[in-house]
């Protein structure tokens, strides 16, 4: 299946790198990489938490395979205060929860940007960057240019 993110370019940046900094589903050190399966959400994603500064960058969109099953959190699963902003604690425990499990490479997540009753049509995707078989999972199939041309 086909996922997509967006990254800025940077010298000697990798298409599948990630940090150790914390996210709305994973705690500081705690590596993930953060993706989704609609380019629009992607856009919507970043501009909602970096605002118009994304404006002010240039931006790579990655287009990535990911070969196999991919599991998604039931929403029986979400936390209560998922959606909250800032994120919540509740979610990144539950992200470092899997992460450290490794039973999967990826799991698809609800946007926090979207209606939950979108998820899982739309969806926002975490990869497991020191899972076993990521490597053999997920492929990178191009990579482009891409800005955000916001007019004030």
């Amino acid at each position: 299946m086909k996922y997509y993110r967006l990254i800025e370019n940077l010298p000697g940046r990798s298409p599948l790198g990630f940090g150790l900094g914390a996210g709305r589903w994973n705690p500081y050190g705690t590596p993930l990489i953060y993706a989704c399966n609609q380019i629009s959400l992607n856009f919507l994603e970043l501009l909602s938490i970096k605002g118009p500064t994304v404006s002010q960058a240039s931006w790579s969109l990655v287009t990535m395979e990911i070969s196999g099953e991919i599991p998604y959190l039931e929403p029986s699963d979400w936390p209560s205060d998922w959606k909250r902003r800032p994120h919540p604690v509740s979610t990144q425990q539950l992200g470092n929860y899997w992460a450290r499990q490794m039973a999967s490479v990826a799991l698809q997540i609800p946007s926090g940007r979207i209606p939950a009753s979108s998820f899982p049509i739309e969806h926002n995707l975490l990869i497991n960057p020191l899972h076993p078989d990521f490597t053999q999972t997920v492929k990178i199939v191009s990579q482009e240019t891409v800005n955000f041309e916001i007019n004030y």
